[in-house]
């Protein structure tokens, strides 16, 4: 069945459900046929044989109609039982099954309301036409008749609850697979800004000293052959740093090489001075101050900090520089404060700060908020009070104990 109609709106059953009602109308058509005939010897006028077989055969054909329209079968039902019993003058009983079929497909295709209308019609009807016919089986023999087609209805209407319940099952069921889908596409959504942040904190950072140093190198070549070579010495381990790194969350994306990416550990607020070391050798002054206990700063904390210091002097490397940056880390009363400052010139937002139609939007910098934000911090950028560049994020955290 494709859907239960309420009132009198003919149903579109599927080819198999009609070439079921169809085999169940010939079967009570056939049964009908038999029982006509016996009627009519009960009887004893064989002059209405052929018009009760008639009769009998368009009763049990009303089952055909049981899902397409229960009341069109309904009527077929009731019409040809009134002319066997009032017309023809037969014992009703004896018309066969298709009562049966004909209350269960109600029970099975009506709402509940108009399915309950039907049965009481039917069990009216089958009073009348089985007390005014000539040959009454008596109330027991009536009685469970009613109880028979009775049975059949709630057999109907037990099978219409299943399928109701089926279908409200098969909705929920998608319903939960849509929600799966959308969960894993945010996933993987957030996984790949997770890691486009990686990249481009890497990258960055190791292009942006690179390029000072490559720089250094092409005015020092045929001057300076030791500066030189230190400089190309400083860009060969910078690239190699880069790459190592690349391919860390290379096998992080791949979901291989697990044990490589776990023994390269994170970087950290320990590892800072690793950080400072290269932007000095690109040509930048850094006065760093430290205060509080960073080794008690949970890892996710950590790294995030890191990655701040390591744009804000990247920035500072790309647009300010040579020039002097301070850099202070202070962790205190669960609440971690980095602030990056140079002494370069001050004004408006700086072009990393800006995407292509002027807006503060660069990578950079939402990078940092939005890592800050995963941990209820905040990030502050704007020129500092006398001239210069000033960054500050505030990220709270819970003390890891040791």
């Amino acid at each position: 069945m494709t859907g239960h109609v309420a009132w009198w709106s003919v149903q579109r059953p599927s080819s198999r459900s009609l070439a079921l009602d169809v085999a169940f109308a010939a079967v009570c058509a056939y049964a009908g046929f038999v029982l006509a005939t016996e009627a009519v010897r009960l009887v004893g006028n064989t002059d209405m044989l052929l018009s009760a077989r008639l009769v009998a055969v368009l009763h049990g054909g009303s089952v055909a109609w049981r899902r397409v329209n229960p009341w069109a079968a309904l009527i077929q039902l009731l019409l040809t039982a009134a002319v066997f019993v009032g017309v023809l003058g037969l014992p009703g009983h004896l018309l066969g099954p298709a009562v049966l079929f004909v209350v269960y497909g109600s029970a099975a295709t009506l709402s509940r309301r108009w399915a309950l209308l039907h049965l009481a019609v039917v069990v009216t009807g089958t009073v009348v036409l089985l007390r005014s016919e000539p040959l009454f089986p008596g109330w027991p023999s009536t009685v469970l008749y009613l109880l028979t087609i009775t049975a059949a209805w709630c057999l109907g209407a037990v099978v219409r609850t299943l399928q109701v319940l089926a279908r409200e099952n098969g909705r929920r069921a998608a319903e939960l697979e849509q929600a799966r889908l959308e969960l894993a596409r945010s996933a993987v959504a957030a996984e790949r800004l997770r890691m486009a942040r990686e990249l481009h904190d890497v990258l960055a950072h190791s292009m942006s000293v690179i390029a000072m140093q490559a720089g250094g190198a092409r005015l020092a070549v045929g001057t300076n052959p030791d500066r030189e070579r230190a400089m190309l010495a400083q860009i060969e381990g910078l690239t190699r740093a880069a790459l190592a790194e690349m391919r860390r969350l290379v096998a992080i994306l791949r979901d291989q090489d697990e044990e490589a990416a776990v023994l390269d550990p994170a970087p950290s607020l320990g590892r800072l001075h690793e950080l400072v070391s290269r932007v000095v050798d690109a040509g930048l002054t850094v006065d760093v101050r430290t205060e509080g206990p960073l080794d008690d700063i949970p890892p996710g904390v950590s790294l995030t900090a890191y990655r701040v210091v390591q744009e804000a002097l990247t920035n500072v490397l790309r647009h300010a520089a040579p020039t002097t940056a301070r850099l202070a880390v202070r962790a205190r009363a669960g609440l971690l404060t980095v602030c990056v400052e140079d002494e370069g010139p001050g004004g408006g937002p700086r072009p990393a700060e800006r995407d292509g139609s002027g807006g503060p939007t660069g990578h950079g910098t939402v990078g940092m908020r939005e890592r800050v934000a995963l941990y209820g911090g905040t990030v502050t950028s704007g020129p500092a009070p006398v001239h210069g560049w000033r960054v500050e994020a505030r990220i709270p955290y819970v003390e890891v104990t040791r």
